[in-house]
This record gives C-alpha cells, sequence and structure tokens, in this order.
C-alpha cells in the first residue's frame, strides 16, 4: 500500500478521483480495501495512474477533474493507457519513471476505437492541413519521391516556412504582402499561418534531433503526427473528457466552421433546425448511446454527418459520407474520391456513384422526420443553386483569364490585383455562403450574404475595375 499526504486544499478532489479509481481497480485486481483518511490517502499498490495523479491534481488540477468526469475512469481507462508512448512515437520522453508522450495521436485511441480511426482516417477532416497550408509542401515531397508524412522529410523542407514564403492565393494575404515587401522578409513572422490556418487545419507535429518539438500546441482536426498518423480526436472530443455529448454539440463544429469562408455554425443558428436546438436544446439526451429522434427535437451537425439517428444508418466518423456536392471548391462536383481510392491532394477526382449513395444516406437521415416529398424538394433546390454558382463562376474565371490575355492585369502576382482579389472572393467567400446557405437552409446566407454579395459585390466590382482597365488603355 502507499501512504501520501495530500496538501488540504486539494485533498477533497483527490479522495474522490482516487476512490472512483480504485474501486474500479479493485474489480480486476481481487483486493477490496481502501482507506481515506482527513489528512491522508491510501492509494492501492500497483496503480500507475494513481501515481499519475498524486501530482497531477496538484499541478494540473484541470486535468484530473475533467478525468474525473470522463467515461475513460468509468471503464477503468487509466493515463499510461494513452500516454505511454509507442515505439514509433519519437515524441516520447522519461516521465518520473515513465516513457511517456503528450501528444497521443488517433493511433493511441485506435487501440479502443478502431473503426473510428479508419473512418476519420479516410475523411477530408485527417488530409485538411496537406490540402490546405501545407499542399505545396505535400506537392514538392512527392515530386521528389518522398514521403510527406515522414520526420525525415519535413525536417527536410520545414512545411511551415514553406506555407509562410509561399505566394499563391492558396495562402490569401501573400500576394499583398509580395507587393510590399514582406513575404520573404525574415523578421516577418506571417504567424497568422500558424495561429489561424492551423489551428483548425493541423500544424506538422515534429521532434527534433535536440529533444524539441515543433508544431504544438495544437489539436487542429487534420494535424500531420510525428508517428506518421493524421488527425486529433481532441479536436472534437477534448481532453480529458472526451466527450460525446460535446462532440454531438454544434458548437464543437462551429470552433472551425465558421467565418466568411464557411460559416456553417452561422447559417445553422439561422435556420429552423439550430433555432429549435437554440430554444430547446438544454432539455435534450445528449449522452444516449442509440441517439435518435426521441432525444433531440431537431438535428445537429453531427445528427446529420455522423450519427446513426435511431438507425437509420450507420455511424460514421467521416465526415463526408452522407454528401452529394463539393460545395467548398471553385467549381462544385460530386464528391471527390477518397484518399484510399486516389491521392486526394493532389487528385481530385469526382466520384458521382458515391455521392448518389451518400445522399441516399443522408436522405435516411433526414426522412427520420420529414416526408420524403419534403427532403426531395430541398435537395432539388439545392441542386439548383450549385448549378446557378457554377455558370457564375465560369464566367467569372473567362472573364480574369480574359482579363490576362488584354494584358489589363499581370500573372506574375496571382492575388494582387483587384480583378484577382474579386475573383478570389467570388469562389472562396461568397460562393460558398450562396452553396452552404442553401445546403443547410440558411435564407440570408444563400440569398443576401451569397448570391447578391458574389454576383452584385464581387462579381459587379470585378467587371467595373476590367472596364476602368479597358478603357484607359484605349
Amino acid at each position: 500500500m502507499l501512504k501520501v499526504t495530500i496538501p488540504g486544499t486539494v485533498r477533497y478532489l483527490l479522495v474522490l478521483f482516487t476512490i472512483l479509481l480504485v474501486l474500479l481497480s479493485v474489480s480486476c485486481s481481487g483486493k477490496d480495501e481502501i482507506i481515506a483518511e482527513q489528512d491522508e490517502v491510501v492509494l492501492m499498490e500497483g496503480n500507475p495512474s494513481s501515481a499519475c495523479l498524486v501530482c497531477h491534481i496538484e499541478e494540473t488540477p484541470g486535468i484530473v477533474t475533467s478525468y474525473g468526469r470522463s467515461t475513460h475512469i468509468k471503464n477503468n481507462v487509466g493515463c499510461l493507457d494513452c500516454h505511454q508512448v509507442h515505439e514509433n512515437d519519437p515524441t516520447g520522453f522519461e516521465h518520473n519513471g515513465f516513457e511517456v508522450t503528450a501528444i497521443p495521436s488517433p493511433m493511441y485511441c485506435q487501440e479502443c476505437h478502431p473503426n473510428e480511426v479508419a473512418q476519420n482516417s479516410n475523411s477530408k477532416h485527417a488530409w485538411t492541413a496537406f490540402i490546405g497550408q501545407y499542399k505545396p509542401y505535400y506537392a514538392e515531397a512527392r515530386n521528389l519521391g518522398l514521403d510527406p508524412l515522414a520526420q525525415e522529410t519535413a525536417k527536410l523542407l520545414d512545411p511551415d516556412e514553406m506555407a509562410k514564403r509561399l505566394l499563391s492565393p492558396l495562402i490569401a494575404d501573400s500576394g499583398i504582402l509580395q507587393k510590399i515587401g514582406l513575404l520573404d522578409d525574415p523578421e516577418y513572422n506571417h504567424a497568422n499561418v500558424t495561429v489561424g490556418c492551423g489551428t483548425c487545419h493541423g500544424t506538422f507535429v515534429i521532434a527534433e534531433d535536440d529533444g524539441t518539438i515543433t508544431g504544438m500546441p495544437n489539436a487542429g482536426v487534420g494535424r500531420v503526427n510525428a508517428d506518421g498518423s493524421l488527425g486529433s480526436c481532441t479536436s472534437c472530443h477534448t481532453r480529458h473528457e472526451f466527450s460525446i455529448a460535446e462532440a454531438r454539440k454544434p458548437e464543437t463544429c462551429g470552433q472551425c466552421h465558421l467565418g466568411p469562408d464557411h460559416p456553417q455554425i452561422e447559417i445553422y443558428e439561422e435556420s429552423k433546425h439550430g433555432n429549435i436546438y437554440g430554444s430547446m436544446g438544454e432539455e435534450w439526451n445528449w449522452d444516449s448511446k442509440e441517439w435518435g429522434a426521441d432525444d433531440i427535437g431537431a438535428p445537429t451537425c453531427a445528427t446529420c454527418h455522423m450519427s446513426a439517428f435511431g438507425g437509420a444508418v450507420e455511424a460514421t466518423h467521416n465526415v463526408g459520407d452522407r454528401l452529394y456536392w463539393e460545395l467548398q471548391p471553385k467549381t462544385s462536383v460530386p464528391q471527390w474520391k477518397g484518399p484510399d481510392e486516389v491521392d486526394l491532394v493532389l487528385e481530385r477526382i469526382p466520384d458521382p456513384e458515391a455521392a448518389a449513395e451518400g445522399r441516399t444516406k443522408m436522405m435516411a437521415v433526414c426522412t427520420e422526420c420529414h416526408s420524403t416529398t419534403w427532403a426531395e424538394g430541398h435537395f432539388s433546390e439545392l441542386d439548383k443553386v450549385v448549378a446557378d454558382y457554377n455558370k457564375v463562376w465560369e464566367y467569372t474565371d473567362g472573364l480574369l483569364e480574359d482579363a490576362y490575355k488584354k494584358g489589363l492585369i499581370s500573372k506574375d502576382n496571382p492575388i494582387d490585383e483587384t480583378a484577382e482579389i474579386y475573383h478570389y472572393l467570388v469562389w472562396h467567400h461568397s460562393g460558398r455562403r450562396w452553396r452552404m446557405g442553401a445546403s443547410m437552409m440558411g435564407p440570408d446566407y444563400a440569398h443576401w450574404n451569397g448570391a447578391v454579395d458574389t454576383i452584385m459585390i464581387n462579381l459587379g466590382a470585378m467587371i467595373n475595375d476590367l472596364e476602368l482597365r479597358e478603357a484607359v488603355l484605349k
């Protein structure tokens, strides 16, 4: 038995969590005695997590408090079950006699949640750092015949520096930074690429040769982990509570799906679904294992995109599995083939058959609450909006190419002139709002913030700028 004297300020919490932990251990170990005294706690000898709690209840009480509320503690999942470092993970270090990592990747979660990790690994969530700010790095690694996920490749090519010094619409402010001489200025950190893009898309975690870790802190959904895996489960299931209720609520998705370029949370709040959630959601059952229409009064993001919803479909952690359209690129097409079939980062190949299957799955969720006629009517209108947007984009893109041919603007810097900036805003900002607003039943985003901003504001300003330039040249 191990006797530890605990300061009075933390004694209560430690007693509570130790009793919970040790009671669970008793059922496995056959031992049946614990003692909790006023000034001392006697812990079950041989339980490694008890040793962790002795220090962390004082050093990081918030972590222990969260862990005490978790399903993990109820199922006797201890600290070392997640933090004892794997052999192929270079982020490990010695910590009070244990070899641990502070950055458990999905490979650690996979030991208990293999299906969820496999599904997420095949999703755009997992690949979103490479789809986003690290795409140039990824392309260069592939071009050189190197593994983009390998630590050696990242140390050689430096994905963060490549993203911060890249002149491309992919990094939207790069054009003006180049114009004013800051893009290549070593004293300009371009830190918004890390704290902006990287916070949601994920950073590249690199275990440097001197033992330091770069790319942290980060819990981005597409984080590139040092063991070669992709993603961070804690992006949606915050450590150390790992709550399923948290992941089911729209605010969790809204931490990244918001703003001028992908305002899904704002669209949801405007929709009737969001209205019902905002009015009544506190009364709903968020912890039900068989989560269905009798637990909630309206769907959340997780309902439509992930949950089994009372058995209507199979649950999935591939959040694009039930979608028909790609609503984020310049031209909307049926869902792309996944990373299990093609190189998703460099090959964007539409898969109409899989997209049709996705629409069928989404219809199955919709018809748990709506009639088939209602659901089909909604998707019919969405398809019309996508067709309208695609026509406007085709005109916009052709207008820019015509301006280049006429010499009205220069291709040298792809996003510094007025027409180029509005061209970008048409698809990346207002055009997405137009399509996403229609998809999630947000009328203001479909019309004013979407179609009108796209056509009257952005395209209109682009046309006027180019007409003025052409008139000056005559």
